[in-house]
């Protein structure tokens, strides 16, 4: 859960950051689901770092093979994401997309861990 509340105050923050100007989609614009599968695999990355006090080099390595997981840079990302946080409206559509994915997962890992004897 502690990845839920991040997660909000980002979707709080894009519905107040709405420009007029948007600008012209870049050329390397990632795929909605693309962006959002990295959304919620980045986010984890932060919360398992914080919650258990990784040094910010594993932080930072663990960030990159999400990336090469799905073999694009971070810069592309920020790319991405500076375009699609032009369109308020759709972003939180995205973001509760990201909430309601982590939330699928973490009641497929109780229902597996309910499942493995003990």
């Amino acid at each position: 859960m502690k990845w839920l509340l991040p997660l909000i105050f980002l979707g709080m923050f894009l519905s107040v950051s709405c420009s007029s100007d948007h600008p012209p989609k870049p050329k390397s614009l990632l795929e909605e689901d693309t962006y959002i599968d990295l959304m919620i695999e980045l986010q984890l990355v932060r919360s398992y770092g914080e919650t258990n006090s990784l040094d910010s080099l594993l932080v930072d390595s663990l960030t990159q093979e999400v990336f090469q997981k799905y073999q694009t840079t971070d810069s592309t990302f920020v790319r991405s994401h500076r375009y699609y946080e032009q369109f308020p409206e759709q972003q939180l559509q995205r973001i509760d997309a990201a909430i309601e994915q982590l939330k699928m997962d973490q009641v497929a890992d109780t229902t597996q861990q309910d499942s493995i004897p003990g």
